[in-house]
């Protein structure tokens, strides 16, 4: 059998994230949404830069947050993505390079400045996300490297991008060459609100070729059309993948084969910021799922490292990620 070169290779935007606190006042004065995920344009990001204190400027971006956080688990990894010719594009670069991924794809251009996000965290720990795609939002089919793809066990995919016709295509190019050459396909759902917008378009592509799936509850209930979470898991049990869906602090749920296994949150009194939790969860689990663990022991591996990112602003941690696997006798 052949070894391939990578683990995983995620495709995603490159997003630098700039984290703020607020309160609830401050979302009500906006008119946002607490909790959730909405796309804003360059003068919507230069006013709400005007009206916050940044407390932290990171990296970040859903897949390169998994593939940051695969890197420090001791995977070779790859990310593709764009950003601009910025400072913002070069802190994101130097991020990247810093954790440990071994290739990236970052394609510089003086059309567009890099993406970035702002993340108003409330006292309560929920993140409201603005994000400004920039250039990351042109990613195109040839930005996917053949061989880069081909060499992955795995690709990770980030539905955000299937907002744009472009990058959707760079995304059905990246499938047609895993699937060609023995690697499987896994996807996030991003946002519910992402999913509202895509929902046959990410069922047919669920069904057809993705062979592991994330989300969370909202996700996954808006996948389906339902408010029933028994419903839910009813659907994931007829698409034969392995679906992973996460629930904060009641845990999370795989499905796969008709079976149901539930995995409890690691208990974590300090949060102060959920910024990030799911993509950690999803390198937690496939850390676990390329080194052959059951599925089971793959959603702890998840619930570990994503309880540790709670403690802290942003999604990526300063301390190598395998230390605390090793402290739990993986």
């Amino acid at each position: 059998m052949h070894v391939k070169k990578y683990k995983v290779v995620g495709i995603g935007n490159a997003i630098v994230d700039i984290l703020a606190n607020v309160e609830d006042d401050f979302l009500k004065k906006y008119n946002l949404h607490k909790g959730t995920t909405r796309i804003i344009d360059k003068s919507e990001m230069k006013k709400l830069h005007s009206c916050i204190k940044a407390v932290k400027k990171a990296s970040g971006g859903s897949a390169a947050n998994t593939i940051a956080a695969l890197s420090s688990l001791g995977n070779r990894v790859a990310f593709i993505g764009k950003v601009g010719n910025d400072m913002l594009g070069k802190l994101f670069e130097e991020d990247l390079k810093s954790l440990g991924v071994r290739y990236s794809l970052l394609k510089m251009t003086s059309r567009e400045p890099t993406a970035s996000c702002v993340v108003l965290t409330t006292p309560d720990a929920q993140r409201t996300m603005n994000t400004f795609l920039g250039v990351s939002g042109f990613l195109n089919p040839g930005d996917i490297d053949e061989d880069v793809i081909s060499q992955s066990e795995i690709i990770y995919l980030e539905g955000y991008l299937w907002d744009s016709k472009e990058a959707r295509k760079a995304f059905e190019k990246a499938i047609s060459i895993a699937l060609k050459t023995g690697g499987r396909v896994s996807l996030s759902l991003s946002d519910s609100f992402c999913v509202e917008r895509h929902r046959d378009e990410f069922l047919n592509l669920i069904r057809d070729n993705v062979d592991i799936l994330f989300a969370n509850e909202e996700e996954i209930r808006a996948l389906f059309e339902t408010k029933n979470m028994e419903s839910a898991i009813n659907e994931c049990k007829k698409l034969k993948k392995i679906c992973v869906i996460t629930r904060s602090e009641k845990g999370s749920i795989i499905v796969f084969k008709g079976k149901v296994n539930t995995v409890p949150a690691e208990k974590k009194t300090n949060v102060i910021d959920t910024t990030g939790a799911g993509d950690l969860y999803a390198a937690g689990f496939l850390h676990g799922l390329v080194r052959g663990m059951n599925l089971e022991t793959c959603g702890r591996m998840g619930s570990i490292i994503a309880a540790e990112i709670l403690s802290q602003f942003g999604a990526r941690l300063e301390i190598p990620l395998i230390e605390l696997l090793n402290k739990r006798g993986f």
